[in-house]
């Protein structure tokens, strides 16, 4: 895998967090900024995801189709012996 470099600046009370975990977890500062980004990344995909699926539900939302399935799939389930 290529890797990039980069300078960055960060303040002096996230470094001192940085460091502090990096010792406990006994790996380099390049591994925990990489993991924090990724975590990061996948976060914001996460909730890109989302959004996009509330906001097709706002377009297009549930109609009275939806809610009678609803009431004939809890009639149907409620007959069912479950034990």
């Amino acid at each position: 895998m290529s890797m990039k470099r980069w300078a960055i600046s960060v303040p002096d009370d996230l470094a001192d967090a940085m460091e502090r975990l990096r010792r406990k977890e006994r790996i380099p500062r390049s591994r925990l900024i990489q993991r924090a980004i990724a975590q990061y990344l996948s976060e914001r995909g996460r909730h890109e995801a989302i959004r996009a699926y509330e906001e097709g539900y706002r377009r297009h939302p549930e109609g009275a189709d939806a809610e009678a399935y609803a009431q004939v799939a809890a009639e149907v389930l409620g007959e069912e012996d479950w034990e």
